[in-house]
């Protein structure tokens, strides 16, 4: 019963769980695989490191084979993604005055006086890599691991790559988005530990966000807008939320719930944080005892500090803790899917300069001081709940979800002082046959930009609507719209000037939309 209830649910979701409930593995591919020559049956390619072997306390049906006493199943799947974007908005536009005289650009004859504009069209591509394995113990103990890894791209700014696609593409490189093991007992749970998904990530799934879209408001067209994007505040499936390396563990579901709680050192991973070999430390001179390789110079912001006189280094969170509960059942064929969290973290203590930092001709992260303001480079470590619903009946699925507390944007700290922040996202999506048609529209009140605590907090908004067909499977395309606006007094978007600044009351509220067409192949 308990696994018919998760399985039924798993129809909710997307990434690992998306779609229906598939049998077992078809039947051994045709071909000489050790000379690369296979030919597989169509079947719905999983292409996400979270998959229906270890995502859950037991394993559930799905695309993915579940192993059994004394095998393993592995896989290597990946996606190549096309896609036609335009997109235009209120800072397209901007007029560049005269280098100042003597300086480096007017000395190298560099930029004058005169207007750019950007084109509103684009071709994106992108490349992704999912492997796995799922192993079973004779004694019934499962285990395994995940990894993801992904295309990075480089700037293409400058005249080596401007009228040179090759010198472009030598630059791209691939990194590791998730890097997670796990073990798992269908009576007593599952524990995940590395750089993946935290209890928020798992327990929503996309689902209660809406994140039925390809693209949507979690990445899409407002990745490259102009002047200020529309931040995705509920972190399920979202980098600010799976990117540092955490253990997790959710219990087994009884009576359709289960609960989880996960936790940090900090929101890093810590060969990240010091030099050289990250094998071994002693060669390169980074470890514990030394701050990892660290420095608290300046704005280092440092992610292993436990204080600092850099004025990024109470940004820096420390014991990130998350506690939460889910319910999944089905009444009436009604399938309900909701959950609760609750995060809290420490921080880094400020030890620079005293407090507010705003003495005359002072510079605080770049801009001059802003009168009123009462930044004063501490602040307050996570404190915030979060939770959403989800109800799927006939094809429709109406979601919903908030957040709130001591945050600012993405998942960083608040400033001491600042506004804390309050969003919330309402989705509705319609599944028929291979066409899914889907709308998500988001709202946010945060502090925004931290020199302008005390003056003024941010505000944005941003609606999505679009469709996806399975053309077979595996093939999918696509189409979205996107219109958003981002606001906060006193802050410039587009050249970084605030408060009183010559400029500061220009661009201070950027309005952007776009539209993407594309296809996805997932194999």
């Amino acid at each position: 019963m308990r696994k018919f209830l998760l399985a039924s649910v798993a129809t909710l979701g997307t990434g690992g769980l998306m779609g229906a409930a598939f049998a077992q593995a078809p039947a051994a591919p045709v071909g000489a695989p050790s000379q690369g020559q296979v030919a597989y049956p169509l079947a719905n390619p999983t292409a996400y490191v979270n998959d229906n072997n270890n995502y859950q306390a037991p394993a559930l049906p799905g695309p993915l084979a579940n192993p059994t006493p004394g095998t393993i199943v592995i896989h290597m799947n990946g996606k190549i993604q096309t896609t036609f974007q335009s997109e235009w908005g209120s800072v397209d536009t901007r007029t560049f005055a005269p280098p100042a005289a003597g300086s480096l650009n007017a000395v190298l004859g560099g930029n004058g006086t005169g207007t750019v504009k950007l084109n509103p069209y684009a071709l994106d591509s992108f490349a992704r890599l999912y492997f796995g394995a799922d192993a079973m113990a004779t004694n019934g103990l499962r285990y395994g691991a995940g990894l993801e890894i992904r295309e990075n791209f480089t700037g293409q700014i400058g005249s080596n790559t401007s009228t040179n696609a090759s010198g472009y593409t030598c630059t791209e490189t691939l990194y590791v988005r998730r890097a997670f093991t796990y073990f798992a007992g269908e009576n007593w749970g599952i524990v995940r530990l590395g750089q993946a998904d935290g209890v928020i990530g798992i327990f929503d799934n996309g689902v209660t966000t809406g994140q039925a879209l390809i693209n949507g408001l979690n990445g899409g067209d407002n990745q490259n807008v102009s002047g200020a994007g529309v931040p995705f505040f509920f972190l399920a499936t979202q980098g600010a939320e799976y990117g540092n390396t955490k253990v997790v563990y959710l219990s087994p579901q009884i009576a359709g719930f289960d609960f989880g709680v996960q936790w940090a050192p900090n929101f890093s991973n810590g060969y990240g944080i010091g030099t050289g070999n990250p094998v071994n430390a002693s060669l390169s001179g980074a470890g514990i005892g030394t701050g990892l390789g660290c420095s608290s110079t300046g704005t280092s912001g440092c992610p292993n500090l436990a204080s600092g006189p850099g004025i990024l280094d109470g940004s820096k969170g420390t014991n990130q803790v998350v506690l939460g509960a889910r319910y999944q059942g089905t009444f009436a064929g009604v399938g309900l899917l909701a959950y609760a969290a609750w995060e809290q973290s420490g921080h880094a203590h400020y030890t620079g300069l005293g407090t507010p930092l705003t003495a005359a001709g002072q510079t605080i992260l770049g801009t001059t001081t802003v009168p009123g303001s009462t930044f004063n480079g501490q602040y307050d470590g996570l404190n915030f709940g979060s939770g959403g619903i989800a109800a799927t009946f006939a094809g429709f699925t109406f979601s919903a979800n908030a957040i709130g507390g001591r945050l600012n944007g993405q998942g960083a700290l608040a400033p001491q002082g600042g506004a804390p922040e309050v969003a919330y996202i309402l989705g509705l999506k319609y599944v028929t046959g291979p066409l899914t048609l889907d709308i998500q529209a988001e709202e946010a009140w945060y502090q925004g930009n931290v020199v302008l605590t005390g003056v003024s907090q941010r505000r944005a908004r941003a609606i999505t609507f679009g469709g996806t067909y399975n053309v077979a499977p595996g093939f999918q395309v696509f189409a979205e719209y996107l219109w958003e606006d981002t606001q906060q007094a006193q802050n410039n978007f587009l050249t970084g000037a605030v408060g009183t600044a010559a400029g500061a009351s220009l661009n201070n509220n950027v309005k952007n939309q776009g539209f993407l067409i594309g296809n996805v192949i997932n194999f």
